[in-house]
């Protein structure tokens, strides 16, 4: 359940985001474990609520910005688990690639904690400690929690 923002929640809404939302995951997780992953119980429930989700949404600015939750397109022909370690060293969790923020510019992460980064080059970002707030971060294009 979105506990955020009116912003968050049209913005979800707006994508296709409904509370109570449960899809079938079945091709998404036999891809994930096709990558070689054993899902963390907070992805599969990340999943079944906002997978598939595309938002896009004007930014107060008035610049346009956008996320995914689509693992498979995270992934797409150029990313394998291997290519993530670095990230898992740095924050001392295993993660999973969910789908990508900030106007595609980063691939977006969940770790078996259930926090979810972002990461683009070396600048890794929390967005948040759970999926919630890390709508929340994404919607509100607050700056999220930089990683050293």
């Amino acid at each position: 359940m979105i506990k955020k923002s009116e912003i968050t929640k049209q913005i979800l809404t707006n994508s296709g985001w409904y509370p109570g939302r449960k899809i079938d995951i079945k091709r998404t997780v036999d891809f994930l474990e096709s990558k070689g992953y054993k899902l963390f119980p907070c992805v599969v429930d990340m999943l079944s609520e906002f997978g598939g989700l595309n938002c896009s949404f004007t930014r107060p600015n008035g610049d346009r910005d956008s996320f995914y939750i689509v693992p498979e397109e995270a992934y797409g022909d150029y990313y394998e688990k291997e290519d993530f370690i670095e990230i898992e060293l740095r924050i001392n969790e295993q993660i999973i690639a969910i789908g990508e923020a900030r106007d595609s510019n980063m691939i977006m992460f969940m770790s078996e904690s259930g926090k979810v980064f972002g990461e683009m080059g070396y600048c890794l970002v929390k967005f948040g400690d759970d999926i919630f707030d890390a709508l929340e971060t994404l919607c509100l294009v607050l700056p999220g929690e930089e990683i050293k």
